[in-house]
Order: C-alpha cells, then structure tokens, then sequence
C-alpha cells in the first residue's frame, strides 16, 4: 500500500461529481480498496471483506461534503454507497438527465474565452454523462454546433466529403486552428512593429 497522498476536493453537489467520481476511484486504488466495490472474491474472508469495505466507505465518506454523507453515513457496503451517490448525482435520475441533456443540446461557445476553456466545459458535461450512450458522431456534431459563425469554414472543411466524424478529430482540429490564428496574430504584429521601427529610421 502506497503512502502517496491526494487532495481531493469535497463533493458538495456544485463541483463536477464524474471528475471528482474519477479522482476518488484513482484514491481507492492507490490504497488499495477499490476491490469493494466489485463482487466479492472466493479468496477473501468474511472477515477481510468485511475490513475492506469499511476502509473503502470511509474513504469515499472523507471525500464528501457533510451534508453530502448524511443519506449514506450508516452504509457498510462500498458498492451499495457508491451506487447511492451515484443515484442521487448522476444520469440514473430522470431529472438529472433531463438537465444534463438539456445543458448539453444548448452548449455555446462564450465569447472571450479560449478554445482550451470551451472544450473542457464541454468535456465536464460529457463526463457527467458518462452513463448515457453518446455516440462518438453525436459528441463530434454538438460540439460543432456549439461553434460561433466564425468556424463555419472549418465545420465545412471537417465535415465535406465524410460519411461519418470521428469526434476526437474535432478538438485537434480546434485547438490547432486556435495555435494557427494566435501564430499569424504574433507574426502580424511583429512585421507592424518592424514596418514602425523602419519607419522611424528612416525619419531619422
């Protein structure tokens, strides 16, 4: 059992619960509990299984909020806590879905930010959602739709001539249009200043 320690933030149902489902998990394996929340093993002992599960629920619980360990406070069982959070938090819940769907559907792209920002609020939605079957196409055109007028020409370029999208092209083909504007940006303004420094030269 390793010593390595994580700083987890606590759930308190405004955080993002599939990353922090995703740090919590990674916390369990690395003490080595992350077994209780399968089936029990013929090769372990009442007693064992027992002690593993204890560890595994007290770690899940110190990763919550208080008002979050309430409802699961008595839960003995890792796998029956975990299936309660996951409950409670994520798509299984008629109402969570039809949020998380609805937040998806309507995802835009805020003017300002970067391209880097877009994708990772995009990518939060999609990890709460991770128990809902997106097709890999579906992910790929929401987040083209999700695009300002602006990469119309690139939607087109991505798009033309395909049956299908592979949604891991889209990101690639954003952030490296986003590197490919910043560079012709920076060249811009370096010959503009060069032009104005030559200029001035030439006064002199």
């Amino acid at each position: 059992m390793s010593n390595t320690k994580f700083d987890i933030e606590k759930f308190d149902s405004y955080n993002n619960f599939g990353m922090w489902q995703c740090e919590d998990l990674d916390l369990l394996f690395q003490e080595g509990s992350d077994i209780a929340l399968s089936s029990k093993p013929k090769d372990i002992s009442n007693e064992d299984w027992k002690y593993v599960n204890r560890q595994a629920c007290g770690t899940i619980r110190l990763c919550l909020a208080k008002d979050q360990k309430y409802f699961v406070m008595k839960e003995t069982m890792a796998s029956s806590l975990w299936i309660k959070l996951e409950d409670k938090n994520m798509t299984k819940s008629i109402k969570n879905r039809l949020y998380l769907k609805k937040k998806l559907f309507q995802f835009q792209y805020k003017k300002g930010i970067s391209m880097i920002e877009h994708l990772d609020n995009y990518n939060k939605i999609l990890t709460d959602l991770q128990n809902l079957e997106i097709s890999d196409e579906d992910k790929a055109l929401l987040l083209l739709n999700s695009l300002p007028d602006t990469y119309e020409h690139l939607t087109t370029t991505l798009l033309y001539g395909k049956d299908k999208v592979k949604f891991i092209d889209v990101p690639n083909a954003l952030v490296s249009n986003e590197y490919k504007k910043k560079d012709q940006l920076d060249h811009k303004d370096s010959t503009s200043e060069a032009l104005i420094v030559a200029r001035g030269r030439t006064n002199n």
